[in-house]
């Protein structure tokens, strides 16, 4: 079921992406999706991120395949540098709303902020991991610091320290270590599914 909802969502990113430019309404729909999931984060986190996330499918699914799969950047995890882009892409979302003169004109801002990111998420993903993107995603960022959780990962005591799950973790984050943050985690299970000690256990 979980995997039929992500592909029925992933049809959403080229609905919105060539036929937002036709019809710009369709950008409300990227409106109401941020207020969705800006909500349910609050008691999931990143659910939305590694769940739901039209983007973050059509990553996983077909990027994938090309990503030459290398660890993100630990810049990308840095905060400081997190929240830099998040300001400057927020500034700049705030900017083309001041200067938007129809209801169309707004909705087209949003659909040009689904192009800019994914227009940055593709070459990342090729270049490292296919959700490299999601590493540094400002609403990913936004979303892992309304969780009312701190830690989103926490290890019990029959961790064997192999590592196999910062491998398989799409945006390498690594629970070996002891606890992940909740904006470093997208909650899409994968590290908890290759642990054979059943060590992880997600909050």
């Amino acid at each position: 079921m979980r995997n039929k909802i992500r592909i029925v969502m992933m049809w959403l990113l080229p609905v919105i992406l060539v036929g937002g430019v036709i019809w710009p309404y369709l950008g409300f729909l990227v409106l109401g999706m941020m207020v969705f999931f800006l909500v349910l984060s609050y008691f999931k986190g990143r659910y939305w991120c590694g769940n739901l996330c039209p983007r973050g499918t059509f990553l996983d699914k077909y990027l994938r395949r090309f990503a030459r799969d290398r660890h993100v950047p630990r810049l990308f995890k840095n905060s400081t540098f997190r929240w830099s882009v998040f300001i400057l892409l927020m500034a700049f979302m705030v900017f083309r709303l001041s200067i938007a003169s129809s209801a169309a004109a707004v909705g087209l801002v949003f659909v040009t902020m689904c192009l800019l990111t994914t227009v940055i998420a593709i070459p990342l993903g090729l270049v490292f991991r296919a959700r490299s993107w999601c590493a540094v995603c400002p609403m990913g960022t936004l979303q892992g610091t309304l969780s009312k959780r701190k830690h989103a990962v926490e290890l019990n005591s029959e961790c064997a320290g192999c590592g196999v799950c910062k491998i398989k973790c799409p945006i390498s984050s690594d629970p070996s270590s002891g606890k992940v943050h909740s904006r470093d985690c997208i909650k899409c299970g994968k590290c908890s599914t290759v642990c054979f000690k059943d060590a992880i256990q997600h909050n």
